[in-house]
């Protein structure tokens, strides 16, 4: 990991910490370069109450950095890395903090991915990502959102840092059904 990525990083989480939370989601922004100097941010946090996370993603030419936090009192971890290699610290209470929590009107269920199939297959989802899963398994995690509205977040603890995609899937979602906002 160089400074540079950590740099980017810490540049992308301290401007999401003085953006404005109402709506929080995810932040996007594409810079045109010239040849493969392209670059792609994204930073995301949470938009139900529980769990909390935030997601920050660097990707410019051949590089990729990442931050990624998500707990729940004394549960849940932080990953950094890039893209050779990453690390995750789990808090006291453990790497993932399963179990429901209450968000205003939503229901959000923290399961192991192994246990989590039968979620994963219900009809009445009407979110899903990834779209099989298999892909799930591959990936080292899923989100499902219910027709209820109640969210399910399947992760795996040896892929921990992975589950950033699917948070950023989540937070996507959301932006395009505004029933879900503020759930």
């Amino acid at each position: 990991m160089t400074s540079r990525s950590f740099s980017i990083g810490f540049l992308c989480l301290l401007a999401w910490s003085f953006s404005s939370l109402a709506a929080s989601s995810c932040k996007e922004l594409a810079v045109a370069g010239v040849g493969d100097k392209d670059e792609f941010y994204v930073v995301c946090t949470n938009s139900l109450l529980k769990p909390a996370y935030v997601v920050t993603q660097y990707y410019g030419g051949t590089e990729h950095f990442g931050v990624l936090s998500l707990n729940v009192r004394n549960s849940g971890y932080f990953c950094s890395g890039d893209s050779e290699q990453f690390r995750c610290q789990a808090l006291t209470g453990g790497a993932i903090p399963y179990g429901t929590f209450k968000s205003r009107k939503s229901e959000v269920t923290v399961a192991n991915l192994s246990k989590g199939t039968s979620v994963y297959k219900e009809k009445d989802a009407i979110f899903r990502f990834p779209r099989s899963h298999r892909a799930a398994k591959s990936m080292g995690c899923f989100v499902v959102i219910q027709k209820s509205k109640d969210v399910t977040i399947g992760l795996s603890e040896d892929r921990l840092y992975q589950s950033a995609e699917c948070l950023v899937a989540l937070e996507r979602y959301m932006a395009t059904d505004k029933a879900m906002l503020f759930r």
